[in-house]
């Protein structure tokens, strides 16, 4: 082959997922699965409002744990999607950046309002050391936590299927996890 046509054959492999529509829910095509059981690490930290804010505002409640960056534009309409859909006080918006000119959360918060054309009531944090911990390498990257403090699932990468990320949250809400039998989430919490 030359090189154009294995130019031309790994660009189409690589966009080929970006044109297709989904209409099924992905969880009904196939079955989330699970990461073995790990506590969702301690943490706290202030808030754009310069609120405090920690994990025991979470205790006995599932909540889902986002981390992006102030210079992602791309994660705005994955933000969008998650914050349409999860209930509120569910949802903190960590930043991973640790760079200071990305520090100002007021800043970040403001911008994603102006940005999404609409008030957004959840609490930007900066917090590079948490998002090292739980391996946030490549965002956005969701975490969801059970109301045990578990990860039930971690999510990478743009998803704005609102559909999806339901049927993912009404998961998370109902697991439970238990170390001699594993994940159940047939049970209402």
């Amino acid at each position: 082959m030359n090189t154009r046509t294995t130019v031309l054959l790994c660009l189409t492999l690589i966009l080929a997922g970006c044109v297709s529509e989904e209409t099924v829910s992905k969880l009904q095509e196939e079955e989330v699965e699970s990461p073995v059981a790990v506590v969702f690490p301690a943490w706290d930290g202030m808030d754009h409002t310069n609120t405090s804010r920690s994990i025991n505002q979470f205790e006995n409640t599932s909540y889902l744990a986002y981390f992006s960056a102030p210079w992602c534009a791309h994660c705005e309409s994955t933000l969008d999607a998650y914050d349409l859909v999860i209930p509120e006080e569910k949802l903190v918006v960590f930043s991973r950046e640790s760079r200071e000119e990305y520090a100002n959360m007021s800043e970040w918060h403001n911008t994603t309002e102006q940005n999404l054309n609409r008030t957004f009531n959840r609490p930007f944090i900066l917090h590079p050391d948490l998002a090292m911990e739980v391996e946030a390498k490549s965002i956005p990257h969701a975490v969801f936590v059970n109301h045990q403090g578990y990860v039930y699932h971690v999510e990478i990468g743009k998803e704005t299927n609102q559909t999806y990320i339901a049927d993912l949250w009404n998961s998370v809400s109902n697991a439970i996890f238990s170390p001699e039998t594993g994940w159940n989430t047939t049970t209402a919490v």
